[in-house]
């Protein structure tokens, strides 16, 4: 028959070994998404400001549309809005997110990711409706 002891010994060591391999765990996502993310902006109003100031009235804005090569995504990408079309520039030209575009445009944040996903759904939409038309 077990004793207390013996209960209590394999009890501490079940707890030693959970926390040692989830420890494990989290050190492999954490540098997993480290990797991932190399580059993080501090939300410091130096580098707000200079965000702004990069992108006044006089400057050209990014454009996706350089940077599509596929003939069915450029046509889908050119039946969005202009705000559609220049949301998704700053966020995928640029890698900004959705308060970074907020402060440039002068709108929300909520704003800028209702369109941001609104343009992603239309897209996926127009490419699949063209797959299905072509055979694809």
């Amino acid at each position: 028959m077990k004793t207390d002891n013996d209960l209590n010994r394999r009890f501490i060591t079940y707890m030693a070994n959970l926390i040692y391999y989830n420890s494990i765990n989290y050190d492999k996502k954490r540098r997993m998404k480290d990797s991932r993310f190399q580059l993080t902006l501090d939300t410091d109003e130096k580098i707000d400001s200079a965000l702004l100031a990069v992108f006044d009235s006089e400057s050209v804005p990014p454009n996706l549309k350089d940077h599509i090569a596929d003939h069915s995504l450029y046509q889908a990408y050119e039946s969005l809005s202009a705000q559609q079309q220049q949301i998704l520039s700053f966020a995928y030209v640029l890698g900004l997110n959705d308060k970074e575009i907020a402060r440039i445009l002068g709108v929300s944040q909520q704003n800028v990711s209702k369109h941001r996903l609104k343009a992603l759904t239309k897209l996926r939409n127009l490419i699949t409706e063209g797959m299905n038309y072509d055979g694809g």
